[in-house]
């Protein structure tokens, strides 16, 4: 096998994605971008015998949506369908109809799915059906649903480029049943899995799953414990766990957790919005996000994008991530904040765009041989996960030579020969190392000559 590589490269382990002073839109468009209003949290100071509940003052922000004022924003800046806590009872609030600018252009059907998890709790989500039998699981962050305007623009990326979307709220969360919890990472991760599963009942895979927020976390969280999907999208995760906390609760929250043994969170008004119990604060402190994100299999592609603004999860956490994680893709999008408002455009072109392929060209001059070493590569490339496309059939290559059959008696007799060379293309997506590896082990015929571009 004669193989010439024309150019080499790395994956890349910082990518700094420069925002356009006049982006141009192509053939997407998006829904504008709300931009929430800071919300506020202190602590209140201890009542004589019952704990006191957390409200909402005006000089210290919160990370995500803190706690929802009136208007119910949430941590992606719109209004939410949230369940309430104490797990007594459910307070709906009626979401802003949010409407895709790319259905009108192409066919996309969307159905509202109903999913049973593993506790008998009803997980509800809007599957996009855009003509892909594999599709992509979006999960939302926290206290927010799978109406956020960050998922909501993703899906339209997802389905403009024909890729299926199922988009669901956490059990808790929007429309599924359930108490909302402070921790609940890995519940939710529960529900992740039993959404892949429903789905693989009805004969269809999951191409990938992405997470904003702290969904970010679940989804890696779920890598590291399920190795059933190949590529994973983390979107301003959070990497130390312990972080933030105070913002929210106040610096003395474990004083308080011990003493009480729960702190309630609430509104100005005094209603209390839900409650820190022992139990879920534990929940989110005992995580281990290090060995996590080293107990991802090495097969499955990771991306993490992070804004450079971001002032609820600092951009330091994704350099963390890119520490920790071996098939790892790092993506700063300069002057984005945590919702990435005014810049879905960008985080969609990010997700969707590889940053890394392997294009390889056949030649040869039989067609049964070229065709059974693209069944070689194939086989092998997806052996590590990697996705192929093609192998495409290039024109065919014609070379005629006219032969004299003798220059003297038979000078107008001629003989003419022909060389037929048949070409195939085959690009290899999200190339890992061990794909390469694969690659260089094959034994291709002689008679197949083999050009690799990285």
């Amino acid at each position: 096998m004669a193989v010439s590589a024309s150019a080499s490269s790395t994956l890349p382990l910082l990518s700094l994605h420069r925002a356009a002073a006049n982006p141009n839109p192509t053939a997407l468009s998006f829904p504008s971008s709300l931009r929430a209003s800071p919300l506020r949290s202190r602590v209140a100071a201890a009542a004589s015998a019952a704990p006191p509940a957390e409200t909402i003052p005006d000089d210290q922000a919160t990370e995500g949506t803190g706690i929802p004022l009136p208007s119910s924003i949430g941590d992606d800046g719109e209004e939410l369908l949230f369940g309430a806590t104490a797990g007594k009872e459910t307070v709906t609030r009626p979401c802003a109809p949010l409407h895709s600018s790319l259905s009108d252009f192409i066919n996309i059907s969307q159905e509202k799915v109903v999913i049973t998890n593993s506790c008998g709790e009803k997980i509800v989500g809007i599957l996009h059906e855009a003509g892909s039998k594999d599709i992509v699981v979006l999960c939302h962050g926290f206290r927010s649903s799978k109406e956020s305007r960050t998922i909501l623009s993703l899906s339209d990326a997802l389905t403009s480029e024909k890729i299926s979307v199922f988009r669901f709220d956490f059990s808790g969360n929007g429309e599924s049943e359930g108490s909302f919890q402070y921790g609940n990472y890995y519940k939710e991760v529960d529900d992740l899995r039993d959404v892949i599963q429903h789905f693989k009942k009805h004969k269809r895979g999951t191409r990938g799953i992405a997470g904003h927020s702290k969904g970010g976390n679940v989804v890696i969280l779920y890598a590291s414990i399920h190795q059933d999907v190949s590529s994973v999208i983390n979107m301003s995760g959070r990497f130390d766990l312990k972080r933030g906390i105070g913002d929210r609760l106040g610096n003395n929250y474990m004083e308080r957790i011990n003493q009480y043994g729960f702190i309630d969170v609430g509104e100005k008004t005094g209603r209390s919005i839900y409650r820190v119990t022992r139990e879920s604060l534990m929940d989110r402190l005992k995580i281990d996000m290090q060995s996590a994100c080293m107990s991802i299999d090495p097969n499955c592609r990771v991306l993490t994008v992070h804004g450079s603004d971001d002032d609820i999860v600092p951009s330091e956490d994704a350099l963390e991530f890119d520490k920790y994680i071996s098939n790892h893709e790092l993506c700063i999008i300069e002057g984005a904040d945590h919702r990435y408002t005014s810049h879905h455009l960008e985080l969609a072109n990010i997700a969707l765009a590889p940053k890394q392929k392997i294009r390889i060209k056949l030649r040869s001059y039989w067609v049964p041989l070229i065709e059974d070493s693209c069944k070689k590569i194939i086989e092998a490339a997806k052996t590590t996960n990697a996705k192929t496309m093609g192998p495409v059939p290039l024109p065919t290559k014609r070379r005629i030579y006219c032969v004299l059959n003798s220059p003297h008696v038979h000078k107008d007799s001629r003989f003419h020969f022909e060389i037929r060379t048949h070409q195939r293309l085959i690009d290899i997506m999200y190339p890992t190392a061990q794909t390469i590896d694969s690659l260089m082990q094959l034994q291709l015929p002689a008679g197949v000559d083999v050009e690799v571009k990285l």
